[in-house]
C-alpha cells in the first residue's frame, strides 16, 4: 500500500469530530469541539455570590436553539452543555437535548437541583448531570436559599435512579472551606463525584457582583489549606475529586503569586452562547455584548470573527478543560478515569 492508502487508511479510523480536533491543535485554528449554553439567564435562586438573574436579555426560541444546534453540528461540535440561569426554567428544555442528542451531541446539563423532581422525565435524554452542593445543610441553604439542601439531595437520588451519571460542585467561599470533609462523605454515600473549585470575581459572569464577591471571598490562608487537602486527596488517588492535581497547584501557585491564569483554547476549540445568541470564547464572558450574534449573523462567522478576548485570567475550572485541550497527559488520564468512566456508565 503507497503511503497516501495508509494515511487514508488510519484517518478513516478516526471519527470526524476527534480528526477535526487533532488537526486543529495542530494548526492552531478555530473548531468548535464542545459549546456551551446559557439557555437562559433566569433563576429561581438567589445565590450569595451570583447575580446572574438580574440579566433580562432575549432568549432565543426553540426553532432559534434548534438552528444553532444545526450550525454548530455541520462544524462538527460534539459536546453541548446546558447551563443558566437554572436551565429547567426552560419549558422546552427536553426539545433541545434531544435535538442535540439526534445531531450526535454528548449532552450535560447544570442544574441547582430545585426543580429536578418537577422536572425529572425532561431530564432521561441527557449524558450528565451536575448540581451545586455548598457544604452541609445550614451552609448550603445559607448561600442558595432556605430548603435548596434537602431538594438537592433528593434531586441527586432520583437522577441516580433513572441512571443518570450525576456529579455535584462545591464553590469554596469563607462560609465552606472548612467543610470539605463533610461534603466528600455527602457525595461517597452517594456514590458520586466531586468538583471543587473556589468562588471567584468575573464582571461578565454570573460572578459578576465585586460586592458579593468580597462578601464571600475565602482567606488566603484558609484556601490554601484547602487546596493542600485537595492535592493530598489527589497524590493518594482519592476516586471522589473530579478535577485534576494540575489544576488545584497551580490555583494555589495563582493564590501564592497573585498571578491569575490564562486559558489558552477559549473561543479556538471552545466557546459559551449567550441566551440570545453571542459566540464568546468561554462562560466567564457569557454576559459581555461585544461578540457576534450568531442568530443574526449566523454561528460559523460569530466564531471564527470573534473579537479580541483581552481575558485578564481567572482560577475558575475552566482552566483544567483549558489544560485539557493543551493535551497535558496526567489531565488526559484524570479526566478519563473521574469523566468519561462515569458517563460511560450511560
Amino acid at each position: 500500500m503507497d503511503f497516501m492508502g495508509t494515511v487514508q487508511k488510519i484517518t478513516s479510523r478516526i471519527p470526524i469530530g476527534a480528526f477535526k480536533l487533532i488537526r486543529a491543535r495542530c494548526f492552531h485554528s478555530k473548531f468548535p469541539h464542545a459549546i456551551q449554553l446559557n439557555i437562559t439567564f433566569r433563576c429561581n435562586q438567589r445565590c450569595v455570590y451570583c447575580e446572574i438573574y438580574k440579566d433580562k436579555r432575549y432568549e432565543m426560541t426553540t426553532p432559534e436553539i434548534q438552528s444553532m444546534i444545526d450550525q454548530f453540528a455541520e462544524l462538527g461540535t460534539s459536546r453541548f452543555s446546558l447551563t443558566g440561569g437554572e436551565p429547567l426554567l426552560r419549558e422546552d428544555l427536553s426539545e433541545v437535548v434531544s435535538h442535540a442528542r439526534k445531531r450526535g451531541m454528548f449532552v450535560s446539563v447544570a442544574t441547582n437541583g430545585s426543580l429536578v423532581a418537577d422536572r425529572i422525565e425532561d431530564m432521561t435524554g441527557v449524558n450528565s448531570v451536575n448540581m451545586t452542593l455548598d457544604g452541609i445543610e445550614a451552609t448550603h441553604d445559607q448561600q442558595r436559599g432556605k430548603g435548596n439542601f434537602k431538594k438537592v439531595i433528593n434531586a441527586l437520588d432520583l437522577v441516580r435512579k433513572k441512571n443518570i451519571p450525576a456529579y455535584v460542585n462545591m464553590v469554596i467561599t469563607k462560609n465552606n472551606h472548612s467543610q470539605l470533609k463533610d461534603v466528600l462523605q455527602i457525595v461517597r454515600s452517594l456514590d458520586i463525584k466531586l468538583l471543587v473549585q473556589p468562588v471567584f470575581y468575573a464582571e461578565q459572569s454570573h460572578a459578576g457582583s465585586l460586592e458579593k464577591y468580597m462578601d464571600t471571598k475565602y482567606e488566603d490562608r484558609d484556601m490554601l489549606e484547602t487546596l493542600n487537602q485537595l492535592i493530598r486527596l489527589k497524590e493518594k488517588g482519592d476516586p471522589s475529586i473530579m478535577l485534576s492535581k494540575r489544576y488545584y497547584v497551580r490555583v494555589r501557585e495563582s493564590i501564592i503569586n497573585n498571578t491569575p491564569m490564562k486559558c489558552r483554547y477559549g473561543g479556538m476549540l471552545y466557546c459559551t452562547v449567550s441566551p440570545d445568541g453571542r459566540v464568546g470564547p468561554c462562560n466567564l464572558f457569557a454576559r459581555d455584548t461585544r461578540w457576534l450574534n450568531g442568530n443574526e449573523v449566523g454561528y460559523k462567522k460569530a466564531l471564527m470573527n470573534m473579537p479580541e478576548i483581552g481575558c485578564g485570567g481567572c482560577i475558575s475550572s475552566f482552566i483544567d478543560f483549558d489544560d485539557l485541550y493543551a493535551l497535558k497527559p496526567d489531565v488526559i488520564w484524570n479526566y478519563y478515569k473521574h469523566y468519561l468512566k462515569l458517563v460511560a456508565r450511560r
